[in-house]
């Protein structure tokens, strides 16, 4: 509320906390120079994808917002989306939901081999059957698993917020879209700089 004039929901603040109670324990097992890069955003292994997302919840507005942002090893972009959503119940829906879309539009661009990265720990954890799931996401969930079997392979990984600052701009950028803006081969000026950062560290 102090720094984003927006109320979060229990689920959201509890998600968070479990993230920043997993990043304490293991950074504070690292020297202090890899505890600063424990946080930057990390290429792909060569010749792999990568594709983060993130999704935000305007609730003034009743819809929310997805941002999806799909690069190379290169840390070049081949696809950048920001998609508004109507009909979501919370923060972690939504969040569900944004893994889906945007598993959607890498099934249709042909694409076989990713690595799927979210701030989301529970979202996460429930994809990688590490936790039971909410039954009040298992629809989705079940549509995310049918949509897994168009790719050879497909790897759920949790990161920090500040690694995933380029999908979380797209998700914000969201709430003025009326259905959906696609960047091919670039991305738009606002997240420009980020992407520039996040390829220099």
């Amino acid at each position: 509320m102090v720094h984003e004039q927006k109320f979060i929901e229990v689920q959201q603040v509890i998600d968070h906390a479990l993230s920043v109670i997993q990043s304490y324990t293991d950074l504070k097992q690292l020297p202090i120079r890899k505890a600063r890069e424990y946080f930057d955003w990390k290429p792909p292994p060569s010749g792999s994808l990568k594709l983060n997302v993130d999704g935000a919840v305007f609730d003034d507005l009743h819809k929310a917002g997805v941002g999806v942002v799909l690069r190379d090893d290169a840390g070049m972009v081949i696809m950048a989306t920001s998609k508004v959503e109507f009909e979501v119940i919370n923060a972690k829906a939504i969040e569900s939901l944004a893994i889906f879309r945007a598993l959607q539009l890498c099934a249709t661009m042909g694409i076989h081999s990713l690595i799927v990265e979210s701030d989301c720990l529970m979202a996460i954890q429930v994809l990688n059957n590490d936790i039971p799931s909410d039954p009040m996401l298992d629809p989705l969930l079940c549509e995310i698993r049918k949509l897994l079997r168009v790719f050879v392979e497909c790897k759920f990984q949790h990161i920090y917020r500040e690694s995933n600052r380029v999908a979380h701009i797209l998700a914000r950028y969201a709430w003025n879209v009326e259905n959906i803006s696609m960047w091919n081969d670039c991305y738009p000026d606002f997240i420009s700089q980020v992407i520039w950062l996040d390829k220099c560290l």
